[in-house]
């Protein structure tokens, strides 16, 4: 696709499995969090529970370039995110997430993505996550 004459307004359907996709796993992850119980709560044959408690995703432009993020350390970009809140289902809040060697862990940094700007995304597997309990929704 090339990103100059990339039209939105070819997508009559109303369909956008993009932001679909992102609403649930924002769904997903708050029921998991307020379940104390540790029952699988994801999908079929899926390691999401309360140990696991984050299904980290890179997100990439409709025109292929990853979405890249600074977390305030000098040098430490990042293009993992956790997905805290979905507004409008078009602009989510994201936490981002730092590579710690072969793990990833939560920041204090967050950045809101606009996803009318996104052409894919990629689901990683679930990790846990320290996240903030209390909705402000």
């Amino acid at each position: 696709m090339n990103c100059d004459t990339y039209n939105q307004d070819l997508d009559t359907t109303n369909c956008n499995f993009i932001k679909d996709t992102v609403a649930k796993i924002d769904k997903i992850q708050k029921e998991v969090i307020s379940d104390t119980t540790g029952r699988c709560i994801a999908c079929e044959a899926s390691l999401f529970t309360s140990a696991n408690n984050t299904i980290p995703v890179r997100f990439f432009t409709c025109c292929g370039n990853p979405v890249v993020a600074t977390n305030g350390l000098p040098l430490a970009d990042t293009m993992f995110f956790r997905i805290e809140s979905v507004r409008c289902n078009r602009y989510v809040t994201l936490r981002l997430l730092n590579v710690n060697g072969s793990d990833l862990e939560g920041t204090n940094y967050t950045c809101i993505l606009d996803l009318d700007c996104v052409g894919s995304m990629q689901c990683l597997d679930p990790i846990s996550v320290e996240v903030c309990t209390q909705s402000t929704d």
